[in-house]
């Protein structure tokens, strides 16, 4: 039945015009977290986040008053839906119950309980015909068109991101949801409704559908969602063959027709994408035909984070994690083979095993429930002969909507965001609206049950309350600690970052926050400040953060560094946990471990610290430290143990991908120590390498050597640096130039490249700190907009690398995902030092100090 306009007129005696007003107060909070930019980051962020908790506690109100008006019917959900809400909202308490972060567990059951509250305020108001599927259907399509206006205009296309091979700047659009998956999905999800909608209406409705329609598919297109185009070609695939299927005679060849060319047409359209190339591009058939090896980074950390699901299923099989924690406990439970990848994620990227994973089988069950209640629901509309016409599509429209978006759901977790979850429930209720007018309703609440119900909503209401608010405030105070902090007022913003995390004790964020910026002072202000409160004040501020997430690689590293000089065993614990949570790491974690173990006189652990420092970093071996009074009497037991484990390394096979880049890395370790290389294939080198390993005996074949690399196209930074060392009258210009240094920089480079004549006297001229390392985009993690500030990685103490050998980039680092080389390093710390991964010890770390235990 087309839209009228007379549809429209509310009936206002129904209602007090106090609770219309909540009940559009609701919808605008809805609506307004789908088109808000960053909504998702927002959510999390002083002062947005009252605004949709203030949503959430105004359906809340409006539920108890709906149910508390005695003389109108209240129904619940009916058809198998209350009972698997039900079975929901008590598996995520018992999970939440079993968890390790309960208050993390007890926030996200708030949000379970509000979506709840939503739903069954929804199908109130159908009952009364406050709402109407067609306004429902209407609403949808128009925030549709919105959300894919503002998303193409706050998209900034330029020529790298049709670039297929670099993930960095290819073509994605995160805006407005806060990350191009976000966008995809949801626009994967309204996408069968705004098409449906567009056959279904006549007139200016239509020319809405149809604007709406092409606004949709182009902004799912340049959002850069591969799991959203899977999931929208999947449902195109399904609609056309179900079109032709069902059709006869002439017809069926007719849709055979012109559903073949459409579907032709979208796999073309699908394939200029370049981010769709690259995945293509990343699936590499093996020799003979029969294997694929996925070369996909994304493709691949899919595959990884499974494992990782799998893993928590073998500790946590029933229960799960907990609801919401997979960000605090990922670090826990990732594969060894992931090498320097996953580090602290938030999800699994797959919808079923990131519930089965926060709440174990019982999530997995629930999926599954899910499905089966809805599907079984919308297969018992489907065969009703009545179901014809405007509600037959808005049907397949439904029909589609989750279709697309559960395939797309399969490669990414986006529950928690509230303009798709918000989507899910009104598209629940729009299947509701034609279940209300084609099958026999639920019977109505009795009333005593309505009282019941009518406390029990209120008691979620002061839960609510008890669960936001501390959180709330603690995100006001850490946010006006920061800008304490900007305006020098150093006291003030201490205490309130105290503040802060006294009120939120389970949430890392402003404790690591202000000992980030209580360390930048004690750097800026000098050793002075170092013995004054504030260091006091920085190694509580940083326990704190390790107690609110104890697997957080970093939190525990640095608080090993600020331990090292004042408490040894205590750093050891600390060190030993962030060797184990990630193996392989570019921040000097063996080395800290190892000058831990040797100023506690371990020297056999100290050495093998090292040596794993070696293998995760060969150019360790060449830093200055080596000369130090108190680790140069190990160095050879070093050097000796490090050649070893290359050469056990070196028993790959010769055809692997990792076997020459760490044939090179062995070769030159044994020139840098004074072997003799007279053996070495020099096919497998890197013209760089073939150019140092001449450099000292024949300096025309080097020059040789680099200035043909060059007029190759060779892509090696190091290249044009050691042909101004070899030729500086002739490359050093152009070399100065293409490294943009300053001024001074510039100067003192030029100063050495002239003066040492010597290769290894000029390798070693300059010294300086090796390159700091940061991390970042923790909002995600610890959801909390705030945390995207956190990203100090301490190294250890007085650490000095050799500027040229880091420039010239000799020993590069090694590829994210090496799992031979993994393996190797986990076989002997394991060995060496009793510190097996997480997985291989039945997912326990070195205990904390016993002043941090709970």
């Amino acid at each position: 039945m087309p839209i009228s306009v007379s549809q429209f007129s509310f009936k206002l005696s129904a209602w007090p015009s106090l609770l219309w007003g909540l009940g559009g107060l609701v919808v605008a909070v809805l609506v307004l977290f789908t088109w808000l930019p960053s909504s998702y980051y927002r959510m999390v962020e002083w002062p947005w986040i009252v605004i949709w908790q203030a949503g959430f506690w105004l359906a809340g109100l409006l539920l108890i008053g709906w149910l508390r008006r005695f003389k109108q019917a209240f129904q619940p959900l009916g058809y198998g839906l209350d009972a698997v809400l039900a079975a929901t909202l008590g598996s995520v308490v018992l999970s939440g119950l079993a968890s390790e972060f309960r208050p993390v567990a007890l926030w996200n059951l708030t949000l379970v309980l509000g979506y709840g509250l939503l739903l069954y305020l929804g199908r109130q108001a159908l009952n009364q015909a406050v709402l109407t599927r067609q306004k429902i259907w209407l609403g949808l399509v128009i925030v549709a068109a919105g959300t894919a206006a503002i998303s193409l205009s706050l998209w900034r296309p330029d020529p790298a991101m049709w670039a297929a091979g670099n993930f960095a700047t290819a073509l994605r659009n995160p805006q407005p949801l806060g990350h191009h998956n976000f966008v995809g999905g949801y626009l994967a999800l309204v996408l069968p409704l705004v098409g449906a909608f567009a056959l279904a209406e006549r007139g200016r409705w239509r020319g809405l559908g149809v604007g709406a329609t092409v606004l949709t598919g182009v902004a799912l297109y340049v959002s850069g969602s591969r799991g959203a185009a899977g999931g929208c070609l999947i449902w195109a695939v399904v609609t056309l063959g179900w079109a032709t299927v069902t059709a006869t005679g002439r017809d069926r060849w007719r849709r055979l027709a012109v559903g073949g060319s459409l579907l032709l047409l979208l796999l073309a359209g699908l394939l200029t994408n370049p981010r769709v190339q690259s995945w293509f591009a990343g699936l590499r058939l093996g020799q003979a035909g029969t294997a694929v090896a996925i070369a996909d980074g994304p493709t691949l950390d899919r595959a990884f984070m499974l494992r990782l699901g799998l893993n928590i299923l073998r500790d946590r099989p029933f229960l799960g994690v907990g609801p919401g924690v997979m960000g605090r406990v990922s670090n826990l439970y990732r594969p060894i083979e992931t090498g320097e990848g996953l580090d602290h994620i938030q999800q699994l990227h797959n919808t079923p095993m990131q519930l089965a994973g926060e709440l174990g089988l019982l999530g997995l069950a629930l999926y599954i429930a899910w499905w089966v209640v809805v599907g079984r629901l919308w297969w018992r509309l489907y065969r009703l002969p009545q179901m014809a016409g405007y509600e037959r599509i808005l049907l397949y429209g439904i029909g589609g909507s989750f279709l697309a978006y559960g395939v797309a759901s399969l490669t990414d977790y986006q529950l928690e965001n509230i303009a798709i979850a918000s989507t899910l429930t009104l598209n629940l209720l729009l299947l509701l609206s034609l279940a209300q007018r084609a099958l026999p309703s639920p019977p109505e609440l009795p009333q005593r049950q309505r009282r019941i119900a009518s406390l029990s909503v209120l008691g979620i209401l002061g839960l609510m309350i008890y669960t936001w608010l501390p959180f709330d405030l603690a995100l006001a105070f850490g946010q006006s600690g920061t800008e304490a902090m900007i305006q020098t007022q150093f006291t003030q913003a201490e205490n309130r970052w105290l503040k802060a995390s006294q009120l939120a004790p389970w949430d890392p964020t402003f404790s690591a926050l202000a000992s980030e910026r209580l360390l930048d002072l004690v750097a800026i202000m000098g050793p002075s400040i170092s013995q004054s409160a504030f260091q006091d004040s920085l190694l509580t501020f940083s326990q704190q953060a390790v107690q609110a997430a104890p697997y957080d690689v970093w939190f525990n590293q640095n608080l090993a560094v600020l331990y090292q000089s004042q408490d040894l065993a205590v750093a050891e614990q600390f060190a030993s946990r962030s060797a184990q949570l990630l193996p392989r790491n570019r921040n000097f974690t063996y080395c800290l471990l190892g000058q831990i173990y040797a100023a506690q006189g371990q020297l056999d652990r100290a050495v093998a610290a090292f040596t794993l420092e070696a293998l995760v970093r060969p150019a360790f071996l060449t830093y200055p430290l080596w000369a130090e009074p108190d680790l140069e009497g190990l160095y050879p037991a070093v050097v000796q143990s490090t050649l070893l484990e290359y050469a056990a390394l070196l028993a790959l096979p010769p055809q692997s991908p990792h076997y020459n880049s760490t044939y090179s890395q062995w070769v030159l370790l044994r020139w840098w120590l004074g072997d003799s290389i007279a053996d070495v294939d020099l096919s497998r080198l890197r013209p760089l390498v073939q150019a140092v390993l001449m450099a000292e005996s024949d300096f025309d074949g080097a020059l040789e050597q680099v200035e043909a690399a060059l007029a190759s196209g060779d892509p090696d930074l190091g290249l044009p640096l050691l042909a101004a060392w070899l030729e500086p009258d002739k490359y050093l210009g152009s070399y100065l130039q293409q490294a943009n240094l300053d001024p001074d920089e510039a100067q003192l480079i030029e100063q050495n490249l002239r003066q040492n004549r010597r290769l290894r006297d000029w390798l070693t001229a300059l010294v300086g700190p090796p390159p700091a390392r940061y991390r970042g985009s923790l909002a995600f993690a610890y959801r909390n907009r705030s945390a995207n500030q956190l990203e100090q990685m301490l190294q250890p103490l007085d650490l000095l690398t050799y500027t040229f050998i880091e420039k010239l980039d000799l020993w590069p680092d090694w590829p994210r995902e090496f799992a031979a080389l993994d393996q190797h390093i986990e076989q002997f710390r394991t060995r060496t030092l009793n510190l097996p991964h997480p997985t291989h010890n039945a997912f326990q770390l070195t205990p904390l100090p016993e002043f941090l235990s709970p």
